[in-house]
């Protein structure tokens, strides 16, 4: 028993460690864009310079969200790391095989560049870009399916 939990992987992303997985995710799709996706045009900004626009304005809001995956990978050395790795490697394989990935980059950054601060994480939440990478816990599930003012039953 003492081995199943390393061999898993990581543990299951409660409701904010999610929130941080969304974001992280459409992250490494924008990183991977940025060395990927260029314009015909000369003239027009490339997308890395659109994505540093991005880092600049949201350097807070990014950093807490890099402590927050931090946290949930701190007992698993390395961890956080290799899961950044598996969601760029699934991000280059979507530049090959979807060839809609450059444009739906670039839409998804122009749409968070307009953001507030404040909205980033919602918008995030949207694109649930982390789906396959960030399992949530079960109780992060059960508490998001029942409505608000509802007691949550504890399960045997």
């Amino acid at each position: 028993m003492i081995g199943t939990a390393a061999q898993a992987g990581p543990a299951c992303f409660n409701a904010s460690e999610l929130e941080a997985a969304n974001l992280r995710a459409l992250l490494q799709q924008f990183n991977v864009a940025a060395l990927n996706c260029q314009t015909l045009d000369p003239n027009d900004p490339t997308f890395a310079q659109h994505y540093n626009k991005f880092v600049v304005r949201f350097g807070p809001q990014l950093s807490k969200n890099s402590e927050v995956l931090k946290h949930h990978f701190a007992a698993d050395r390395g961890g956080l790391d290799h899961w950044i790795t598996l969601i760029a490697n699934d991000a280059g394989s979507q530049v090959i095989n979807k060839p809609d990935f450059c444009q739906l980059a670039w839409e998804r950054l122009a749409d968070m560049i307009a953001l507030e601060p404040a909205d980033m994480q919602l918008y995030a939440n949207r694109t649930e870009a982390a789906t396959s990478f960030a399992p949530a816990c079960h109780e992060t599930v059960q508490a998001a399916s029942q409505p608000s003012g509802q007691k949550k039953t504890p399960s045997k």
